[in-house]
């Protein structure tokens, strides 16, 4: 070939003759590979060039799997249900069908101009009857198993896109597609009971080669938490409310009432010093009505009715934020009874606690739990301690075959107010420093038990009290002056000198510590010998905060002593003896709402009839077919468009024959995109949603690419459907992704998202018309690494262009000395089963001595293999451009070497590569070749370069051998003029050879 390299001359051309060879629908092999893209919602403004990178990086592996000898899988198509459709057809005056169809028609010529691999035989749209027939066929078996069924509770519902959402569709307390706040608002709906799969969602992660943060994030939305729900009778026997136990029939008797409250630190229930409620709790709602008599009953009801009105101006994320001042108001005249010690609490009202996560009440214990002890703090409520914090001494940790003694023991803390020194022993027998310590013996004051330790021990008798600390800590350790393990539950008390006057000591304390006065710093700075000196530290410098960890109980009748862990099971034990508890497991994961009041959405395949209720559609009718209307905004009232279609709306049901109207609630856009992966493997089936043979040699997705920002919607939803298909044996795998790579945004080159509204949005096909599409895939590969945002410079494409143009004239090196490569004597063949293994036969061998060049050619095929298995394209595009350079620096290339090279280079510029393939005399597509593979001889590099470096200071470089010896680089080193200046004659006093990388001589 000859001439310039233009990309316009040749990217059609081959994009023509791989679709109608077929050359990327090699299904017949017998390894399987399926690589997927999170299918695209066909905007109206088409794609940017930040919409091509994932579908970039899948098209790599793909190619390379191919070459590789493996059958490959790689579908598009369209996730065109849903609002972002409605709206844009809306603003437009068009029918959404009409700019779906135009829409994807764009983004198709887009995606072809880029050369990707896609098979569009296969190609599914979730608008299609033929398609969506199959998610209403679904959404039936549901409805079968009890997973589907209506709800009439109150739903998220956004007043801007007229619609209810679900959890997963807010962003900050507001509507994830338009920005506006939510609001609660009752509504008939449909449900999804995802939390029935909650545990497995959970459990199935462990097996999943994702990113660890895409897991952590489905952990904490699915929130699992084990704990217990008790009962506190609520003190007002006249009031009115639905979660209680009727012991009698006549209403003039007295009734039980309580609230439930959920907790998962049972073992904190002692410290309980008061109640909370959600202002969506029943509690609250019983009262929002006409009886006065159970208004009454909460005699500040007008101070809380104004609360709960208040709180409807605020987002769940306001009310929960962390940080976030709290608020609340007591029910007056209502208490509240701790089943486990019979006391009265009060009962308050407070935005803090959510209706709607666990049973929308709280038992508040100040002192171990943050938000409770703001709470606490700002209403002047009591904080009881009953958790104590369990620590081991490190220094002096408990010895194994010692005899153990618990005892209660103070630390008091002697502060010096001439210069804020504390009071501390230093031990003469021991390497310790230690505050005094000392036992209280049983009836002592914990106070006059300090003082009379310190003055035992140092001789000052002048002490005022400053304070106790009211949280008490189990330390254990060994006590080497008394050859046994020690478990002290110690009390700090703080104490200042009213003079320094002291009384003498015994001569056996004088012979067993000295007095030392040490400040703060010193003391942390200091090796002191206290287990719980951070903790001491933390009381005097005036912190003040909840202990939430786990522990040891204290002043919790009888199960102080016991671990949070054991007294756990022993509450809950004793909760469910007396009918006041019970064991349960909380998500918060809430149900999945699964109705929208909206036109362009799957109708929901049931009818309701006065006589059978609701009633499934057959399933040899589906599918319920979206009727076409020309009015299709919403009404505003809840109501979906669709109930004022009376002709498709009124029909007859399917079990009595009498009459029906169809369900007017549509599907969300998250149910087409829930198994669409599945219907790529079998896409024209009219029989079942994927044939059973064709779905076990495909699935799970071997590499599926995306954006993180599905996380917690997509994903699960995604695995939940999943689940369910391979629970009724539709399918036979258990999870449907295998690994999943996500992909960093592309970013304007002002640092903002691309968006028309800030006219920052470059558009890929001015990209391939500039510059070609090889450029611009390449590009998109080498700008940084897949998962990282980065920024768009258009002088990167211009880069990648300038380095296929070094590609294109490198055939003008070629040396004619040998025959172009063909498949048998390069050793490319379609079989390519040996081709991972970097011990199989090399693709290439050079006649007589390797050179440099050969070596690093078999290096780069390692390198590149590697990266792209590892998503590394940035470094993979980065090891071509150097193998490039070094081609440069060669007087001629070998027409091997450059066939080697080229099947590197196609993945990512996948026209040029096939076009110089071809100049090369072969007769089929480069992608029906083979991989190469490297050879193991010319891995090894022969030499290494060697850095020399004086004190640390780099003085001189050399080359050597790879094998040779420390000797060898010591005497290479000493014979260099440069190191021989800086020893100007003197012996050096060390020589530290690393081998393979440096020497240096310390004089």
């Amino acid at each position: 070939m000859e001439g310039r390299y233009i990309p316009e001359n040749i990217e059609g051309k081959w994009q023509k003759k791989w679709e109608e060879q077929g050359t990327f629908r090699q299904y017949g092999r017998e390894r399987k590979f399926y690589a997927l893209d999170m299918f695209p919602y066909p905007s109206g403004a088409g794609l940017h060039v930040g919409h091509p990178k994932g579908y970039i990086a899948t098209d790599v592996i793909a190619r390379m799997k191919q070459l590789q000898g493996y059958a490959v899988l790689h579908p598009m198509g369209w996730d065109a249900f849903g609002l972002p459709a409605e709206q844009y057809a809306i603003k437009n005056k068009t029918h959404p069908s009409k700019t779906t169809r135009e829409n994807v028609a764009t983004f198709k010529g887009q995606l072809g101009r880029l050369g990707f691999t896609y098979d569009w035989d296969r190609e599914i749209n979730t608008t299609d009857p033929e398609y969506y027939k199959w998610t209403q066929w679904i959404f039936l078996q549901m409805l079968k198993k009890g997973l589907a069924y209506e709800s009439y509770e109150p739903i998220i519902w956004c007043p801007s896109c007229q619609t209810g959402l679900a959890n997963e569709d807010l962003e900050n307390g507001a509507c994830e597609r338009c920005g506006t706040i939510v609001e609660k608002k009752p509504m008939r709906q449909w449900v999804l009971r995802i939390t029935d799969y909650a545990d497995r969602l959970l459990e199935g992660l462990g097996s999943l080669d994702w990113p660890e943060s895409i897991k952590e994030s489905q952990r904490n939305w699915i929130g699992r938490s084990e704990g217990t729900v008790i009962r506190f009778q609520i003190i007002n026997p006249k009031l009115q409310f639905p979660n209680k136990s009727q012991n009698t029939d006549s209403k003039s008797q007295t009734k039980e009432e309580f609230i439930e409250v959920f907790t998962t630190r049972v073992d904190t229930l002692y410290g309980c010093t008061y109640v909370v409620v959600a202002p969506e709790h029943p509690l609250i709602r019983e009262q929002l009505t006409d009886n006065s008599e159970q208004i009454a009953e909460i005699k500040n009801w007008e101070e809380v009715r104004a609360y709960i009105e208040e709180t409807k101006k605020k987002t769940e994320m306001e009310r929960t934020a962390e940080g976030r001042e709290k608020t609340g108001v007591r029910l007056e005249g209502i208490m509240a009874v701790n089943p486990i010690n019979g006391e009265e609490v009060p009962v308050f009202v407070a935005d803090y606690v959510l209706g709607d996560y666990g049973t929308g009440a709280v038992m508040a214990v100040p002192a171990h739990d943050t938000r409770d002890f703001a709470f606490a703090k700002k209403y002047d409520l009591p904080i009881k301690n009953v958790i104590m914090p369990h620590l081991t001494d490190k220094k002096n940790p408990p010895r194994e075959g010692k005899k153990s003694v618990e005892r209660n023991t103070i630390h008091a803390l002697v502060r010096n107010p001439k210069d804020g020194k504390f009071l501390c022993l230093e031990w003469k027998n021991h390497p310790w420093t230690t505050f005094i310590v000392g036992g209280v013996e049983d009836g002592e004051d914990i106070v006059e038990a300090a003082k009379r330790e310190v003055l035992e021990e140092t001789g000052f008798s002048n002490l005022r009290h400053i304070g106790t600390l009211d949280r008490k800590v189990r330390s254990e350790y060994f006590a080497a002056h008394k050859d046994e393990n020690r478990v002290a539950n110690t009390t700090a008390v703080l104490f200042e000198l009213e003079d320094e006057s002291r009384e003498s000591v015994t001569e056996e304390e004088v012979a067993k510590h000295s007095v030392l006065w040490l400040s703060l710093d010193e003391i942390r700075n200091r090796e002191m010998t206290c287990a719980e000196l951070d903790i001491w530290l933390g009381w005097l410098e005036g912190k003040d905060d909840a202990f939430v960890d786990d522990g040891a109980l204290t002043d919790s009748s009888e199960f102080s002593g016991l671990s949070s862990e054991a007294a756990r099971e022993k509450i809950n034990a004793k909760l469910e003896a007396d009918g006041n508890g019970k064991k349960v497991v909380k998500y918060k994961l809430r149900e999945w709402v699964f109705s929208r009041q909206r036109y362009w959405g799957e109708p929901i395949p049931v009818v309701h009839c006065e006589k059978c209720g609701v009633v499934p559609v057959p399933e040899n009718e589906l599918p319920v077919f979206l009727p076409d209307v020309e009015s299709y905004e919403p009404t505003g009232t809840g109501e979906s468009p669709l109930a004022a279609i009376e002709s498709w709306v009124n029909t007859t049901c399917p079990t009595c024959g009498g009459p029906a109207k169809r369900e007017t609630n549509t599907m969300p856009q998250w149910a087409g995109s829930s198994w669409y992966y599945l219907r790529y493997i079998d896409p024209l089936n009219q029989d079942v949603l994927v044939g059973k043979e064709l779905e076990k040699e495909w699935m799970p997705v071997d590499v599926y690419v995306g954006g993180a920002e599905h996380a917690t919607r997509h994903l699960i939803y995604a695995r939940f459907w999943h689940k369910f298909l391979f629970d009724i044996g539709a399918i036979s795998t258990d999870e449907p992704f295998r690994k999943l790579c996500n992909v960093g945004l592309i970013l304007a080159s002002d640092g903002r998202k691309m968006s028309k509204r800030w006219g920052n949005v470059v558009n890929p096909d001015d990209m391939v018309r500039d510059f070609g599409a090889d450029a611009m895939r390449l590009y998109e590969m080498f700008m940084g690494p897949f998962n990282q945002n980065i920024s768009w410079n258009t002088d990167g494409v211009v880069g990648t262009r300038r380095f296929l143009e070094k590609v294109w004239k490198l055939q003008n090196r070629l040396t004619t000395d040998n025959l172009p490569p063909t498949t048998e004597e390069s050793g490319l063949t379609t079989d390519n089963s040996s081709a991972t293994s970097p011990c199989a036969d090399p693709l290439a061998k050079t006649s007589g001595q390797p050179t440099k060049i050969d070596c690093l050619l078999h290096r780069t095929i390692v390198k590149v293999m590697e990266d792209i298995e590892a998503m590394r394209f940035n470094t993979a595009v980065s090891t071509l451009m150097i193998l490039v350079n070094a081609f440069e620096k060669e007087g001629t290339i070998t027409k091997e070497s450059y066939g080697i090279f080229l099947l590197l280079l196609s993945p990512f510029a996948p026209h040029i590569a096939e076009e110089l393939w071809a100049g090369l005399g072969n007769p089929e597509s480069i992608f029906l070749s083979t991989w190469p593979v490297a050879d193991l001889a010319l891995l090894v590099e022969d030499t290494v370069k060697i850095v020399v470096s004086v004190n640390g200071k780099v003085r001189d470089t050399f080359e050597v051998p790879a094998d040779a010896t420390e000797d060898d680089l010591k005497a290479k080193a000493f014979a260099s003029d440069k190191i021989a200046k800086f020893l100007d004659g003197r012996e050096p006093k060390r020589v530290i050879v690393v081998p393979g990388k440096l020497v240096n001589v310390v004089v």
